[in-house]
């Protein structure tokens, strides 16, 4: 593959495709083009108005350049935002490359690189809706955000306020919870305490244990009195009943309950869990964590078997993707490679991973094999005892085969998934035996508030109410937490997302102006037309004009008068300028796209900053073809470097 060039996002894949390949391969960085503040172009098309970025623009450039006349295989993540990002490149050099094809890896390894390359179609044979589909994604959000924040941040007096097609129904959520908290809270009637009796009791082996009444006790006192009479009464066993019943194991990660998993567990963040994942990845420890599918590949379960097969608790099993899943192709999150799990130490050691991420690669690791083991089973008996003619009931559990839960590591079960009711004890009692009572005392029946979500719950319940997609679950809360809209209160291991006083005076004003974007229904109705959209089924502006129509076709021009926010681009410029020169951002400049640009337009040329050895290496080599001395402020400012970089090249 020495006529190849293979372009994919992340440059830590760089040197480990290439050394697989032998093709010389190149990172993108991410998304290299941005929509401008116009949007776009016009408001009949909608046709979207994008720009290079700045930052991206050198290392573009010389990818391009270097893909004339190249067979070039785009190879960018296999999901909408990574196919957006290959389109544009293809776009690109569709018509100086040689040959362009688009690949997908699953996997960063020597068999998930190979299998992908071999795979490969024309780029203009792929599935060019997945970037239609991108399109309304990125225009939908971008007005939105543009239209809809600086009217909240007028309206509320407040620059922080940020109104987001997803975000915004996410927040609904929580806020709706909150509300529910508190109108529980609010009823007296719930701060009613009722009581139930609870009998201590000791088998004739000596086993103590507990039992409960279920009759409710309104008034103190009469469950008081109700204990004075059953205080000299034997207890004796009335009737049992005992059934059997299966746990299985988990099925193989998906992203919403991978990132649940990580927290309940780990105590990981979604954002910390996904950017230790993309490191996992890189190093082609697992496959592509951005996945609604369950499944995983028959080669991969042909592997377990090979390695497992003849251990006990090994039994194969097929899942399917899942009913939330659009892409029957994508796999599940799983290791790459079958190994023995004493193992994972030196791998942690040979590749260098630090403790999270060998924490989490654990984690993978045992969901991937135990999806492929038998279920464990639990005997679960139910015990009516009766003590002076009143029923008392006493539920037991307990493992008769460990199945998954005794392979390669002893599995514990959440404690939150466990009836708090359940004794994982054994009584060994039968039907007549009686039991010596030791004692009774009053449980407390307290009728409970809804409770907050958690972060280790949060995720499912978006994934469900179909608010988002693997790709963007683990922003949401980071976005909220920033904008003070949520807090995160820990109680324990537990995470509780709670709503502040500003989110749900937010959420109250937004409900009365512009409840629909708060609507989790209509955000599920709108990622539903986005995989239309993929699918074929409707157009971009299926898409676009409903969503523009919700907002009066208001156009960023005819604002009302509310000033347009800066692009992030410019708002990292500005950023960078002031901690470069050392100077204080006006006031306004993150809300207020000319207090912005005034500020950048004021200082741009005082930061000069020299090319890096690349960049320069780079221009003298054009400047030797050209014939021509590099111009002194090329060799000493970067920017002046990347222009003749940009001027030259074209030449070539």
């Amino acid at each position: 593959m020495q006529n190849t060039i293979i372009i994919i996002e992340s440059p830590n894949k760089c040197d480990k495709i290439a050394h697989i390949t032998g093709a010389k391969v190149y990172a993108t960085k991410g998304h290299f083009k941005e929509l401008t503040k116009q949007i776009v172009q016009d408001y009949e098309s909608y046709e979207p108005q994008l720009e290079m970025k700045e930052k991206s623009s050198y290392n573009m450039n010389m990818i391009f350049n270097d893909c004339k006349g190249k067979d070039v295989v785009i190879a960018t993540d296999p999901d909408r935002e990574g196919y957006a990002i290959g389109y544009m490149v293809y776009d690109t050099i569709k018509n100086i490359a040689k040959s362009v094809k688009r690949a997908e890896f699953h996997e960063i390894t020597e068999n998930g690189i190979n299998k992908g390359l071999a795979n490969a179609v024309p780029f203009s044979s792929s599935n060019l809706k997945e970037y239609e589909s991108w399109k309304a994604r990125a225009v939908g959000d971008k007005l939105v955000g543009y239209i809809l924040s600086p009217k909240y941040i007028n309206k509320l007096n407040d620059k922080n306020n940020s109104v987001g097609r997803v975000q915004t129904p996410a927040l609904g959520l929580i806020v709706k919870r909150e509300l529910e908290i508190k109108e529980f809270s609010d009823n007296k009637a719930n701060a009613k305490v009722d009581y139930k009796i609870k009998a201590k009791l000791k088998t004739a082996s000596g086993v103590e244990f507990t039992a409960i009444n279920d009759n409710i006790f309104s008034d103190k006192g009469e469950a008081v009195a109700k204990i004075a009479e059953l205080s000299r009464a034997v207890a004796k066993l009335y009737a049992l009943d005992t059934k059997e019943s299966q746990q299985k194991p988990q099925a193989p990660y998906r992203t919403s309950q991978f990132q649940e998993d990580a927290n309940k567990k780990l105590g990981f963040s979604s954002d910390k869990t996904m950017g230790l994942a993309q490191k996992l990845f890189e190093k082609g420890l697992i496959t592509y964590h951005r996945t609604d599918s369950n499944t995983i590949s028959a080669e991969f379960m042909d592997e377990v078997r090979a390695k497992f097969g003849s251990a006990e608790w090994y039994e194969r099993k097929e899942y399917k993707a899942g009913s939330q899943s659009q892409a029957e192709a994508h796999e599940a999150i799983r290791i790459s490679h079958i190994h023995d799990y004493n193992e994972i130490e030196q791998i942690a050691e040979r590749d260098n991973l630090s403790s999270d991420e060998k924490a989490l690669y654990e984690l993978i690791f045992l969901n991937s094999v135990l999806s492929q083991a038998k279920n464990a089973i639990n005997e679960n008996t139910t015990y009516d005892i009766s003590i002076n003619a009143l029923i008392f009931k006493a539920k037991t559990t307990k493992c008769i085969y460990k199945g998954f839960k005794g392979a390669l590591k002893e599995q514990v079960d959440d404690e939150d998934d466990k009836d708090k009711d359940t004794q994982e004890i054994s009584l060994n009692l039968k039907q007549g035996d009686e039991m010596q009572v030791l004692g009774f005392e009053l449980a407390d029946v307290k009728k409970t508030p809804p409770p907050h979500y958690k972060e280790s719950n949060f995720i499912s319940l978006l994934e469900k109410a179909g608010i988002g997609r693997p790709s963007t679950y683990a922003t949401f809360l980071p976005k909220l937490l920033e904008r003070n809209y949520i807090e995160i209160q820990t109680k324990g291991k537990k995470q509780d997302i709670v709503a502040t006083a500003k989110g749900l005076a937010f959420m109250q004003s937004i409900k009365s102006d512009d409840d629909w974007i708060s609507s989790a229904e209509f955000t599920k109705q709108m990622e539903d037309v986005l995989d239309e959209i993929s699918a074929g089924k409707v157009g971009y502006l299926d898409f676009i004009k409903p969503l523009h129509e919700k907002m009066g076709f208001k156009e960023l021009s005819s604002n009302d008068g509310a000033p347009k926010p800066p692009t992030e681009k410019q708002m990292e410029w500005a950023k960078s300028l002031a901690k470069n020169l050392k100077i204080d951002l006006p006031q306004g400049w993150d809300t207020n796209w000319k207090i912005c640009s005034e500020f950048i337009d004021k200082n741009k040329a005082k930061d000069i900053r020299p090319p890096s050895e690349k960049q320069l290496t780079w221009a003298k080599s054009l400047a030797q073809q050209n014939k021509i001395e590099l111009p002194k402020k090329a060799e000493i400012d970067a920017k002046e470097c990347s222009k003749f970089i940009d001027k030259y090249i074209k030449n070539r």
